[in-house]
């Protein structure tokens, strides 16, 4: 568990009201100083679906003095802080790992696969539709979401939780059927964390939920967002994508300035991805992983090319001067080479695999 500073808790608010962060500093610290001279007086603090802190006065104390006489101390006031109810219920939970089993519409087999997926540890709500899939995950917070094969908008659940920092740890297994590839994803897809294919037996899916559930608990120890999407290699759609992690950045932590020079190392990265690895060929994907823990945030960008000789740019990129190295490139007949230069600038580590097909982009949020 982390501790939020008023800081982050201002840059934060900022960032949703699209207000400038140090007036919105301002107005938080100044609430809570005004809530501080309240209580001083003795009055009642009441912040609505969140939390009441309330001035009690004590009963006086009498004390004997070494005179014999009894001597009356003024009466303490006592602090009282009590969670609004709801908030507290959200907080602490039932003790049990939460399971929401989406589907098109509730029928006999929903009813045995919620039965088999309840445990000792766990229960399991089921939920119809994609609508009242988002209605639901407003106001909760599952730690395994299930979606059916037959939920034509199962994707769009999928892409709500993961792109979102406080739910992305909230693992999804999607049920698929029979022979479809789900490595095949439609222009952009965000992507569920397992998947099992029908037929299947239910053993297996429990199996399964019983394994993300305990990969997820461990896991929320070390992350707090991770998202993991792909998309066909197409220029509408890498748009999509750069937009995507535009949107992600804003709740990395980072400042607005190194957002913006991150979200200029992975849009240089995509682009290098679709052109010079996939070629522009549209039956072809590109693979991100977005991972976000307490020191840094990395952005892993991969496609199904052949690669390069990292380390001839990579060395130029470092110590190189771009004009000079632009002018090589072209008079050996080749191009580009300058975004690696571009991306060395605005991150903080960049490293390749060895085959030159997959980049791997790292902003440490300390630095701001």
């Amino acid at each position: 568990m982390k501790t939020v500073s008023t800081a982050e808790l201002a840059q934060r608010v900022a960032r949703e009201l699209n207000a400038p962060e140090p007036q919105t500093r301002a107005v938080l610290d100044r609430a809570i100083d005004v809530m501080k001279k309240e209580l001083q007086r003795g009055n009642t603090i009441d912040l609505p679906q969140f939390m009441t802190v309330q001035v009690k006065q004590g009963q006086p104390v009498a004390t004997t003095t070494q005179a014999g006489s009894t001597l009356g101390l003024p009466a303490a006031r006592l602090v009282q802080m009590a969670l609004d109810e709801s908030l507290r219920k959200s907080i602490e939970g039932s003790g049990l790992f939460q399971i929401m089993l989406v589907v098109p519409k509730k029928n006999f087999f929903t009813g045995v696969m919620a039965s088999r997926l309840a445990s000792a540890r766990s229960e399991v709500t089921i939920i119809e539709g994609e609508p009242a899939g988002l209605e639901y995950l407003a106001k909760n917070r599952p730690d395994l979401i299930v979606l059916d094969v037959g939920l034509a908008d199962a994707p769009k659940i999928c892409e709500l939780v993961k792109k979102n920092r406080e739910m992305s740890m909230t693992s999804v297994i999607a049920i698929c059927s029979e022979g479809v590839d789900i490595q095949k994803a439609v222009n952009l897809a965000a992507m569920p964390d397992e998947h099992i294919s029908e037929p299947f037996e239910l053993t297996d899916l429990v199996r399964l939920a019983e394994s993300e559930l305990a990969r997820c608990a461990e896991e929320r120890n070390y992350f707090e967002h991770v998202m993991h999407f792909r998309l066909q290699t197409k220029e509408e759609t890498i748009e999509q994508c750069n937009d995507l992690i535009a949107h992600v950045l804003q709740s990395s932590g980072l400042s607005d300035e190194a957002s913006a020079a991150f979200a200029v190392a992975f849009r240089e990265a995509v682009d290098n991805s679709a052109r010079h690895g996939n070629k522009l060929d549209e039956s072809r994907y590109i693979d991100v992983q977005y991972l976000l823990d307490r020191e840094k945030a990395t952005l892993t960008v991969q496609d199904e090319g052949d690669g390069f000789d990292t380390e001839i740019y990579l060395s130029r990129g470092v110590s190189g001067n771009p004009v000079e190295a632009a002018r090589e490139r072209n008079q050996s007949g080749g191009h580009g080479g300058l975004g690696i230069m571009l991306m060395l600038k605005c991150v903080d580590k960049l490293e390749y695999n060895y085959a030159g097909n997959k980049i791997s982009l790292t902003r440490y949020v300390r630095k701001g």
